[in-house]
């Protein structure tokens, strides 16, 4: 499988992408009129070839307004995970008992969300872009990013290499993980699950919940990207610069 989007939910979608393109020089490439079913709206940024995306509650029943209320603030809201065959993976995930929350299945795209609960807390997606033979085609078709999405990359991010999932017991999440995504821990780090393209990683957290504690982008120059946060005076850490509740680190 391949890390390909990564959501945040916010409070304030303009200030958290303002952040986003001020810090990592990223351009918002599409904002999706269909996801108001979900009680949300949105805005998608390509990150070299894999996405960030924001989504903020346009009504106070969405579920991002639930997360948002138990998390107290802004937080990495979701992971979707592209494949080339969502509706095995799908079947593969149903019999190891996750349940589907949401299914969608066009002539171009397929994809399935998982109860988060069954993923430790977090809401994860499979993804399947049918217009393309090779998933991992770096600038292949992807959908929830609209038809345009190339012309909206920018040099600062190459790439969207993984993110740290944070829980009271890392290893069983990292397990579970494991085996619901279908691909084994690193045998020398067990808090790492490399993916054909990106990784996830865990660590302990404080608090009941999993969250998405960091995401790493792959930059050109890291220590510009972190020179830039500090000039917008945003927090700046070992760990990255905090913009919608997540800690991004810059890495070559």
């Amino acid at each position: 499988m391949r890390l390909r989007q990564i959501a945040l939910a916010s409070n304030d979608l303009d200030a958290a992408t303002h952040a986003l393109a001020g810090v990592f020089g990223l351009k918002v490439a599409y904002n999706d009129p269909h996801i108001d079913h979900y009680g949300l709206k949105n805005a998608v940024l390509p990150a070299g070839t894999g996405f960030l995306e924001v989504v903020q509650p346009i009504t106070p029943t969405a579920s991002a307004a639930r997360f948002l209320s138990r998390r107290g603030g802004d937080a990495g809201y979701m992971v979707i995970l592209q494949t080339a065959d969502a509706a095995a993976e799908r079947a593969r995930a149903a019999d190891l008992g996750v349940r589907v929350v949401d299914d969608i299945d066009t002539p171009t795209y397929r994809c399935a969300h998982f109860h988060p609960a069954d993923f430790g807390g977090m809401l994860v997606s499979f993804d399947q872009q049918r217009t393309v033979s090779d998933y991992l085609d770096p600038y292949g078709d992807w959908y929830p990013a609209g038809p345009d999405w190339r012309d909206a990359r920018t040099g600062t991010v190459v790439d969207l290499a993984g993110l740290q999932l944070s829980n009271p017991e890392p290893h069983g999440l990292a397990a579970l993980w494991s085996k619901l995504i279908g691909a084994p821990l690193d045998q020398a780090n067990p808090l790492r699950l490399p993916l054909t393209h990106g990784e996830v990683s865990f660590c302990e957290g404080d608090g009941p919940m999993t969250w998405i504690s960091r995401i790493d982008l792959k930059v050109a120059d890291p220590e510009d990207v972190l020179d830039r946060a500090r000039g917008d005076g945003l927090d700046v850490d070992d760990d990255g610069v905090l913009i919608g509740g997540v800690r991004f680190r810059p890495v070559e």
